[in-house]
């Protein structure tokens, strides 16, 4: 919860991105192998111009519903912020999520960026929790929906063992770790009492001084006091806020499902849009918590495993290729180049600290 429990410098975040994309090309690679090679990639040139423009406005419009979650929260606190100021931070936090291991970045850093809007560590961190946990009851919900919708309809779709049981173990974690997170926003004095035998231990006292550590309990019972009464004021005062924060997360998963099918329907295939919608929910439930940063090389494999049922073999590659494009590399590029242009502007990092708070959830 405290925004310095931890840090991440330029220098992680490179390293992160290379690693990450190198996943990513690995994984990509394999596909295409697998898939048909080099046959495929000449339907790239019959791709069509309008269905791709179409997806990438789907993606452009993730981080304007973001940015929107975001004013909507931080302005019933008494904060500032402008549109264009949180789209900045939507992609500078997604950035930072993928390039660090189980997606964890990026909320830390939003939160952090947060507090140059007129809010305070606590309440920074209290928008982004809320924010983070309406994505995650959408993103549940819809997921169950979705599961309910391909179990009853008449498509076909079966997979090897070996997915099932890995999916079945992903969506269930995602789901264990959203009712824990939720138990943490309800009963947010629960946290103290985790973060206090995590600061002050055997190990703790022989590395740091006591009065070291008391000045750190501190700080995070100050952030905590702050967290509390912001979250108190969002459930107590501010629930047509939250209301329309959760249709906004709504909104955004059903632009993030079209993607892939819009994207389908740009290769020439006949696409089943509730099917492939269902499809990529489901996925971006299970893959949540991917070890690789930005759950790359899981993804693209992932991906075209759930996938296989409703894309031919021969431009399967083709297609991951094409949806990782718009949907991660885009984002790389973008919030890489927002990065190198905070650094050049402090001279030293990204602002003063890219920070990464105690925060159990990466919804």
């Amino acid at each position: 919860m405290t925004q310095g429990s931890g840090t991440r410098r330029p220098a992680q975040l490179k390293r992160g991105a290379f690693v990450a994309i190198g996943f990513s090309l690995l994984g990509l690679f394999t596909l295409v192998k697998i898939s048909g090679g080099r046959r495929a990639w000449h339907d790239l040139a019959r791709i069509d111009p309008v269905m791709l423009c179409i997806a990438l406005c789907l993606v452009m419009l993730t981080w304007l519903l973001d940015a929107l979650r975001m004013r909507a929260l931080a302005r019933s606190l008494g904060g500032d912020l402008g549109i264009m100021e949180g789209m900045r931070i939507s992609v500078l936090g997604a950035f930072v999520s993928n390039v660090t291991p189980f997606d964890t970045g990026g909320e830390p850093l939003q939160a952090y960026l947060l507090t140059n809007k007129g809010l305070t560590a606590g309440q920074s961190t209290a928008v982004v929790a809320v924010k983070a946990i309406m994505n995650a009851f959408a993103r549940v919900s819809l997921g169950f929906a979705a599961s309910a919708a391909l179990l009853f309809s008449r498509t076909e779709w079966s997979l090897p063992m070996g997915m099932n049981v890995a999916l079945a173990v992903g969506v269930t974690l995602y789901v264990a770790i959203f009712l824990f997170s939720l138990y943490l926003i309800v009963k947010p004095e629960k946290i103290s009492v985790l973060v206090v035998p995590a600061v002050r231990n055997r190990f703790t006292l022989r590395l740091f001084r006591p009065e070291t550590l008391e000045v750190v309990l501190e700080r995070i019972d100050h952030e905590l006091r702050g967290f509390r009464e912001a979250l108190q004021e969002f459930i107590s005062n501010r629930k047509p806020v939250l209301a329309s924060v959760l249709i906004l997360s709504y909104a955004a998963w059903v632009a993030t499902a079209l993607v892939p099918a819009v994207v389908l329907t740009g290769l020439g295939l006949k696409t089943p849009y509730v099917h492939a919608m269902g499809v990529t929910i489901i996925f971006y439930l299970a893959a949540a918590y991917a070890p690789t940063p930005g759950s790359s090389g899981a993804a693209e494999l992932g991906f075209a495993a759930l996938f296989s049922t409703i894309v031919p073999r021969a431009v399967l590659g083709l297609f991951v290729t094409v949806w990782r494009v718009i949907t991660y590399y885009l984002n790389l590029a973008l919030g890489g180049a927002l990065m190198a242009l905070g650094v050049i502007r402090r001279g030293s990092g990204p602002p003063d600290r890219i920070t990464q708070a105690d925060n159990p959830d990466a919804m």
